[in-house]
């Protein structure tokens, strides 16, 4: 899908209490990174103990990033704050 026909979704944050963390998993040493979910935690090391106990049974690498950091595109209209990808 050509990148403008995308919508960046609002930046505005999704959690009402607390930070959000995007959580990304390895299964195998080799295997690619893979966005799995977020969590909402008020720092990282409670972040990351809500990622382990959701997603780390299946996974060789856990990492965790928070969600102001990412930037999230999508071809559907979630979001009223959404602008073009080439915007």
């Amino acid at each position: 899908m050509p990148v403008d026909d995308r919508q960046r979704i609002s930046d505005a944050p999704r959690a009402t209490d607390g930070s959000e963390w995007e959580v990304f998993v390895r299964e195998t040493s080799t295997g690619p990174m893979q966005h799995v979910g977020s969590v909402t935690a008020d720092s990282w090391d409670i972040a990351y103990e809500q990622a382990g106990a959701l997603f780390s049974f299946t996974a060789d690498d856990l990492w965790l990033c928070p969600a102001e950091a990412v930037h999230r595109f999508t071809p559907s209209t979630l979001d009223e704050a959404a602008t073009p990808a080439d915007d």
